[in-house]
């Protein structure tokens, strides 16, 4: 750590104390060359994930705004609420896990429309038929077949 008197990296730790909430770590250090004793503080950073949306603008991610999206394809269905918070927890581990800082919408779309298929295939019809953007009863008709296909 640079002294904050004299610019030296040369410090070494005299105290650490964790705050009683144990977030962050405060460290008592003195430089080596001047003497001069100063505070610095440890805590976590957390990743953020940028969701680079369609049009080309980012945005942060947000788990609400997962939450919402299945909230409104799962109406009147059988999702609760606890598994609408699960999807969006999973999606958030898996981008971090895999180090995907910058994720597009597309993404997040798919690994939704995946998880959702599993709970309810209604509400998973009406989730893609928006992200999608089906047109007509072509669009309909196609997912239909794929979801019949799958079930064979």
């Amino acid at each position: 750590m640079k002294c904050p008197n004299c610019g030296s990296l040369n410090d070494k730790v005299v105290d650490t104390r964790q705050s009683k909430d144990g977030t962050v770590i405060r460290r008592r250090r003195e430089c080596v060359d001047c003497g001069f004793r100063f505070t610095t503080y440890e805590r976590y950073e957390e990743e953020k994930i940028v969701v680079k949306k369609k049009n080309g603008t980012t945005e942060p991610f947000s788990k609400d705004k997962i939450i919402r999206g299945i909230r409104l394809a799962s109406k009147n269905r059988p999702v609760s609420e606890k598994q609408m918070v699960q999807i969006a927890d999973e999606i958030e581990k898996y981008l971090l896990e895999e180090g995907k800082l910058v994720v597009e919408s597309t993404e997040i779309g798919d690994l939704v429309q995946e998880r959702l298929k599993k709970i309810d295939t209604v509400a998973y019809l009406r989730f893609k038929s928006v992200y999608n953007e089906f047109k007509d009863l072509k669009d309909f008709e196609k997912a239909l077949k794929e979801i019949e296909e799958r079930e064979e």
